[in-house]
C-alpha cells in the first residue's frame, strides 16, 4: 500500500465526481522518513522521536526523524498502526495538504487509496461547489501549522546566523539528506544577555525541543533492530479532533469547531 504523494490543488472540475474517506492505518505513510513541524507541536513531537534541522530551497525547517534510512518510517508497523504516542500534525491531515506551488490551495494526494469514487464516502464540496465543511476546516488548520512552520524557519535561521547549528550523523543513520543540530557547547557558551536575544525570538524553547528529542534516538534504533516486536497505538478514528486536542493548549491556534 506504499506510494509516493502527488499533491494537485483540490479543485471542482477535477474533483466534483470524487469522495474521500477518513484514513484508518498510516500506510500511506511508511516511506516518510522526514516530516516538516510546526512551533506549536515542538513539545509533543520531542518526547517520541528525535528533532532534526534540514536546509532546504525554501530555507530551514524543524522536522520529525521517522527512519534512519531514506523511504524508511521506522514508526509505522506492518499493520500501518502508529507506534508512538504522537502523530505530527501534517501526517494527520491525509489526504489533503498544501504544496508551494499552489499557494492558498487546498490540494489531495491524488495517489491516495483514500480519494475514492464511493457514494457512501464524504464529499470534497457541497451543493454550492464551495469546499465541505470539514474540508474547509482542515485547510484553515493547515494554513495556521504553515505559519507555525514559517516561524520555526525564521527562529532556526537567526540560530544558524549566530553559528549555533553543528551538523548532525545521529548514529545508524543513512539518509542523503545532512542533518543539523544545536551545537550544544556553542550554546552553552553564551552569555545571559545573548540567550536573552534569542528568548526575544522564541528560539531558546525550539534548542531545548531539539536536545531534549535526542533521548528518542535509541528508541528508533530499538525499532530498526526489532520492527515487528514493538507495541503500537491506536490510530485516531477522527484526525481533526486529535490535532486539536495535541495542540489545543497552544495560543497561536484558533480552532473552528470539529462538529
Amino acid at each position: 500500500m506504499n506510494h509516493a504523494a502527488q499533491w494537485v490543488p483540490l479543485s471542482q472540475e477535477h474533483h466534483g465526481g470524487l469522495m474521500w474517506q477518513r484514513f484508518t492505518a498510516y500506510h500511506f505513510a511508511q516511506t516518510t522518513t522526514q516530516v516538516a513541524l510546526a512551533d506549536a507541536e515542538l513539545r509533543h513531537v520531542a518526547a517520541n522521536v528525535p528533532i532534526a534541522l534540514t536546509e532546504t530551497a525554501e530555507g530551514w525547517q524543524a522536522v520529525a526523524l521517522l527512519g534512519l534510512e531514506d523511504g524508511q518510517n521506522l514508526l509505522v508497523d506492518d499493520q500501518g498502526r502508529w507506534r508512538a504516542a504522537y502523530v505530527p500534525a501534517a501526517l494527520r491531515s491525509h489526504p489533503f495538504g498544501l504544496h508551494s506551488n499552489y499557494p492558498g490551495r487546498l490540494c489531495i494526494d491524488q495517489h491516495s487509496p483514500y480519494v475514492v469514487e464511493r457514494l457512501d464516502a464524504e464529499p470534497f464540496f457541497n451543493q454550492h461547489g464551495e469546499l465541505a465543511r470539514f474540508p474547509a476546516q482542515v485547510l484553515a488548520f493547515l494554513q495556521q501549522r504553515e505559519q507555525g512552520c514559517q516561524r520555526l524557519s525564521k527562529r532556526i535561521n537567526a540560530l544558524a546566523k549566530a553559528a549555533l547549528l553543528t551538523p548532525w550523523q545521529p548514529h545508524g543513520y543513512q539518509g542523503s539528506t545532512p542533518l543539523y543540530q544545536i551545537d550544544e557547547r556553542a550554546w552553552q557558551a553564551l552569555s545571559a544577555k545573548q540567550v536573552g536575544l534569542f528568548w526575544q525570538l522564541g528560539a531558546v524553547p525550539l534548542v531545548y525541543a531539539l536536545l531534549q528529542s535526542q533521548q528518542q534516538l535509541g528508541r528508533l534504533q530499538l525499532y530498526q533492530q526489532r520492527k515487528a516486536t514493538a507495541e503500537p497505538s491506536v490510530p485516531p478514528s477522527d484526525p481533526l479532533a486529535q490535532w486539536q486536542e495535541a495542540l489545543s493548549s497552544e495560543a497561536e491556534y484558533d480552532w473552528p469547531s470539529a462538529t
